[in-house]
């Protein structure tokens, strides 16, 4: 492929060698420099990798909304962006164009549930199609799952019936906030073990809802706190410092 691209696109021009394929669909994330030839590249693509690939997009925008979605250019292929992604085993369905999604956090998803032990009950917040969740419902005693976008709720509810966990995961459509204070502010909770906060570049902004969620009741029951995975992004050439001082330690 990148031997035909090189022909192809103007002498001195770099090659983009790499996209992100979710099920059937190839997500490049062209430079400003490819846009001009954008429909060429994307069809050389389509023809090198098809049939795996039968739908090429690029991302038109950064995501800039709360439901985490992206605007997406489809220049080659069909344009079916509802595909089915297989991550570790699972099966999971997901619609480019009104969830999100990211294959490349399969490998951190997978450390985390493999650091959850048998007994945890796990809180996911912003859980997205149910890729960490429903993982972690095949491992773990129960799973709360979370997210605000109501097309991200629809497929994750779509996608633990297809894997047969249906009683093992909660749903709700909710406010991150919310969610927080209702799961572990109940009186008689399935007691919450592992939070996990994936939405590295809000998350750190919701940590003022753990804020007296604990009753009384919890700390009589002598209940361990739960572990609180929160992502961030940072630019910083010491990221963790940064992070630590973004959240006041």
């Amino acid at each position: 492929m990148d031997e035909v691209l090189e022909e192809l696109l103007p002498k001195g021009m770099v090659v983009p060698s790499s996209y992100e394929l979710v099920g059937h669909i190839a997500h490049l994330n062209l430079r400003t420099e490819h846009l001009p030839h954008r429909r060429l590249i994307a069809q050389v693509v389509f023809d090198k990798n098809r049939p795996k690939v039968q739908t090429v997009v690029n991302k038109i925008d950064a995501i800039q909304n709360d439901y985490r979605t992206m605007q997406l250019e489809v220049l080659a292929g069909n344009h079916s962006l509802v595909t089915t992604v297989v991550e570790n085993g699972i099966r999971f369905q997901v619609d480019l164009a009104t969830v999100y999604w990211n294959s490349r956090l399969g490998t951190e998803r997978q450390r985390l549930i493999n650091s959850f032990k048998r007994g945890d009950n796990v809180c996911d917040v912003f859980s997205g199609v149910g890729p960490l969740a429903i993982a972690a419902a095949k491992k773990v005693n129960r799973v709360y799952a979370n997210d605000l976008n109501p097309f991200a709720v629809k497929y994750q509810l779509k996608n633990i019936a297809c894997n047969k966990l249906q009683g093992k995961v909660e749903v709700f459509n909710k406010d991150g906030r919310e969610l927080i204070k209702e799961i572990l502010g109940r009186e008689n909770p399935a007691f919450v073990t592992q939070v996990v906060m994936n939405l590295p570049n809000d998350a750190a902004e919701y940590l003022d809802a753990f804020r007296g969620v604990f009753r009384e009741k919890h700390r009589d029951m002598h209940l361990p706190l739960p572990t609180i995975h929160v992502y961030g992004f940072s630019k910083a050439s010491k990221p963790e410092s940064e992070f630590l001082e973004k959240l006041g330690c």
